[in-house]
Formats: structure tokens, C-alpha cells, sequence
């Protein structure tokens, strides 16, 4: 019995001993040739999974930094003599003052300018402390102040806010904590560089010198600031991994938004976020290409975004959430809004619906004639004006005409009604001949329009209010 097991166990010993040599010589032998060449290089491993993990964050971390980005290259521009190629120029916490109302080849050529105010603006040094702002007694007349921080969001004095008589305001930085003086509006931002855009109405080219001269009654006083003294991007850095130098020095130096905490800690790991500080020279291989293709996708995405829009039949919403904040965590729409523009109001403030087709859904053609039809009393509810422009859709711009009209408003002494009591606009390259009927001109090309309203009423801010649709013409 003793034996039969010993002879068992010896059985199983010598089972056990070849099946170790046969795994040893696996691993050792010919085969294991085989299998070490088709093993992938650690090497190559890791840097799949920089680039992977550097491009994920790099791609979210551009797109939630675009605009500062882009903030801070119209700064460096228009804070500097020279450089910017519309010629605005302003030193920091002073105000370049466009006298003039918008034409084509204007001060806001390619952002689809309105035509019903003159503009001024400025750029805010809130570091060194705050800045004062005077405003005269406007009268009755509307105008509008914005101040936007570097991540697009806005707030806004003026007629419909702070009323029209003459007024103090402090705009501040985020961490400022002084004394406020009785009867001086405060305006907190929520970075330590802001920009100021000013609007003044004209009712019409007579209007304008005294527009003129009430706008030159604002007053700013602040810091002086040397632009010379600050790094800021050139255009050339929104497309390339450099972005990314511009964008870290923005986070390490500006609050964030509650919650954003996880967020940070990815471009922290990515080297760009609010901790660390941003060296290319330190990235592993596949990192580098990461960041680089993410600047390429998120530039690409941003600049290509009015394409992938969807098509409205007829006009875009009134209220529109993808181009007015407050923008919150929607990076992207904040993104899209600033490469495609440049900040948007609050709708209280304004909306301003635009379409690129007629009401069948075919696209707006100067090689054909339209019309805008509002029945009796159906005109835009508001407690400012409206004004309708159309616009070249090649270059975002007004449409060159003879007689330099580039909107129909309800402010026109001569706007026309039919007899019936409605009122048409129509929208074609030449003359209509009708007597009762509001032309506005335009090209032989592809076009667009906008329709805006300024201090919309309770209907167009609930959703009760539709335009009507631009009808095409035989």
C-alpha cells in the first residue's frame, strides 16, 4: 500500500518537473524570440498615453481658455499704437471713441456691426485697484455701458439698468475689499482685466454731432499701465501649443468658478493648469503632440462653428443661449461667441435674431428680390428701437450702396406704411418701385440679415413675440 502510493507521488513529481521544464523553455526558447519582437516598446506605450491623456485635457483646456486667450490678444493690440489693423488705439483705463457710425471696412468689419450707435471702448487694468467711470445726464437717450471679464461674461449699466441721469460707477477686480462711496454703483469683475464697450444712440446723420458730443461727456479715470511690460498673445498664438503658455499665466493669476476644482486639477496634470506653470521644453514626447493636436481640433472647431449651426427656417430664436450668457460652465457656447464675435449682450439689454434664408428654407440671394412684412400693430414690442441690417455673408459685413443706407429702423422719420397699415421692408438690389414700401439695399451675393431689438419687450422676453418671415419675391 505504501508502495503504490510512493509510486504515485513520484508520478506526479516527475508530471509536475516536466511541466515547469516545458513552461521554462517556452518562455526561453525559440518562441519566446517570437514573443519578445511582438511585444510592444514600453516606451512607445507611454507615449501613446501622454499624447491620449495630454490631447483630452489640452482639447478641454483651450476651448475654456479661448476666450481670455483671445481677450488678451485684442488687448495687446488695441492697447499698443500701431498694431491693431482697424486702427483702435487706447492706452490702458482710457477710451478710444469711434465718432462715426458703422460702415463697411469699419472699426467692427467681420463682427456684423449695427448701425443705430456710435461705439467706445476700453481696456481695464483692475490689478493696481479700481477704476472710476463718469457718466453725464444722457436725457432720456439710450445708452448702454458693458463690462466684460476675460471669461465673456457681462454686466451692463445705462438707460435700461441705471437710468439716464448722470451717474458714478467703480469697476473693480475680484479680490478688491475698499471703502464705496454713498450714491457710486458698483461693477465687481471677475478677472483683473476687463474690457468696456459704450454705446450711444443716433437718431439719424443729423443726430450725430450732438451724439458725438454727449459720448465725449463719459469719463474714465484708473492706473496707467505699460503694455510694453505684459506678455500677451499675438494672433499667431491662438493656433499653436503656445496658446497654452498665455492661457496657464491667465489661470494662475484669475479666481475660477466654484466647482471647476477637478477640471483644474486635469490642466494641472496636462502642465498648464492654475498650479503649474507651463514649460513646452518639459513635455515627454507624446505630450507635446497632444497639446498639439489639441490646439489644432479646438481652433478648428471654434472657427468652424457658425458652419455646424443648424439651418432656420427663416429666423433664429430670440432669445438665443448659444450667443448671449451667462454662459456658466457652457465653455463652449463662451468659446463660440468670442471667436465669432465678440462678447454678447443679455437679452433684457438686446436680442438680435438673424437669417440666412426666406421663408421656404432657400438661402438669401442678392440675385433675388424680398420682402419683410409687419402687420398693423405688430411691430417689435420695445422701450428702445429696432433696427433691421443686412450683411455681405462672405465678409460679415455691411453691403456697400450709393446711398450708404444700411438698415431700415423704427426710428426713420421717413419710415413708410401702407395703406392698410402694415409696414414693408423690402430687400433687393435695386429701387422698388412701389412708394409705400422701405428699401434696403444689398449686393448680388449671398446675404444675411439681422433683426435687432433693444430693450425688448415682456413679449419678445417671454416668447410670445414671432418675427414674420422674409418672403421671396417673383
Amino acid at each position: 500500500m505504501r508502495q503504490s502510493l510512493g509510486e504515485g507521488q513520484l508520478k506526479k513529481s516527475r508530471l509536475a518537473l516536466f511541466s515547469a521544464l516545458g513552461a521554462t523553455l517556452l518562455l526561453s526558447g525559440v518562441p519566446a524570440v517570437a514573443q519578445s519582437a511582438a511585444r510592444p516598446n514600453p516606451s512607445e506605450i507611454t507615449a501613446q498615453r501622454d499624447e491620449a491623456l495630454a490631447y483630452a485635457a489640452g482639447l478641454q483646456g483651450y476651448i475654456y481658455g479661448y476666450p481670455a486667450l483671445d481677450y488678451m490678444r485684442m488687448m495687446r493690440e488695441q492697447t499698443t499704437m500701431g498694431l491693431d489693423p482697424k486702427g483702435v488705439y487706447a492706452p490702458f483705463n482710457a477710451f478710444y471713441f469711434e465718432d462715426k457710425l458703422a460702415e463697411p471696412g469699419g472699426m467692427f468689419a467681420g463682427r456684423g456691426p449695427n448701425t443705430s450707435t456710435i461705439y467706445f471702448s476700453g481696456w481695464l487694468d483692475l490689478s493696481n485697484g479700481p477704476v472710476t467711470l463718469d457718466a453725464p445726464d444722457t436725457q432720456g437717450r439710450y445708452y448702454a455701458l458693458t463690462f466684460a471679464d476675460l471669461y465673456s461674461e457681462v454686466q451692463h449699466t445705462g438707460r435700461r439698468t441705471t437710468g439716464t441721469k448722470a451717474q458714478k460707477i467703480l469697476v473693480t477686480g475680484p479680490n478688491w475689499a475698499g471703502d464705496v462711496p454713498s450714491g457710486v454703483r458698483v461693477i465687481r469683475l471677475n478677472t483683473h482685466w476687463g474690457y468696456f464697450l459704450g454705446r450711444v444712440f443716433v437718431d439719424g446723420p443729423k443726430d450725430l454731432p450732438r451724439a458725438k458730443a454727449l459720448m465725449r461727456q463719459f469719463r474714465i479715470e484708473g492706473a496707467v499701465t505699460d503694455p510694453t511690460t505684459l506678455d500677451l498673445p499675438l494672433q499667431a498664438d491662438l493656433a499653436a501649443i503656445s496658446a497654452f503658455k498665455f492661457i496657464n499665466a491667465f489661470l494662475r493669476n484669475n479666481p475660477r468658478l466654484p466647482g471647476e476644482e477637478a477640471l483644474m486639477a486635469q490642466f494641472n496634470q496636462a502642465g498648464f493648469g492654475p498650479k503649474a506653470v507651463f514649460d513646452p521644453s518639459q513635455l515627454s514626447e507624446g505630450a507635446r503632440r497632444g497639446l498639439e493636436r489639441a490646439v489644432a481640433d479646438g481652433h478648428a472647431i471654434l472657427v468652424r462653428a457658425a458652419l455646424a449651426r443648424p439651418m432656420y427656417k427663416s429666423w433664429s430664436p430670440l432669445l438665443n443661449p448659444q450667443a448671449q450668457g451667462p454662459f456658466g460652465f457652457n465653455y463652449l457656447n463662451r468659446a463660440v461667441v468670442e471667436a465669432n464675435g465678440i462678447l454678447g449682450n443679455a437679452a433684457a439689454e438686446s436680442v438680435y435674431p438673424s437669417t440666412l434664408t426666406d421663408v421656404n428654407g432657400d438661402p438669401l440671394v442678392g440675385t433675388r428680390r424680398y420682402r419683410l412684412v409687419f402687420k398693423a400693430g405688430q411691430l417689435p414690442p420695445n422701450d428702445a428701437f429696432w433696427a433691421l441690417n443686412a450683411y455681405d455673408l462672405r465678409t460679415v459685413d455691411l453691403i456697400p450702396n450709393p446711398l450708404r443706407r444700411y438698415m431700415v429702423s423704427d426710428r426713420m422719420s421717413d419710415l413708410k406704411y401702407r395703406a392698410d397699415g402694415a409696414m414693408e421692408i423690402r430687400i433687393q438690389r435695386e429701387a422698388p418701385a412701389e412708394r409705400d414700401v422701405n428699401w434696403l439695399p444689398i449686393n448680388d451675393g449671398p446675404v444675411f440679415l439681422t433683426f435687432r431689438i433693444y430693450q425688448p419687450g415682456e413679449d419678445v422676453l417671454n416668447g410670445r413675440y414671432v418675427l414674420p418671415g422674409v418672403e421671396p419675391l417673383p
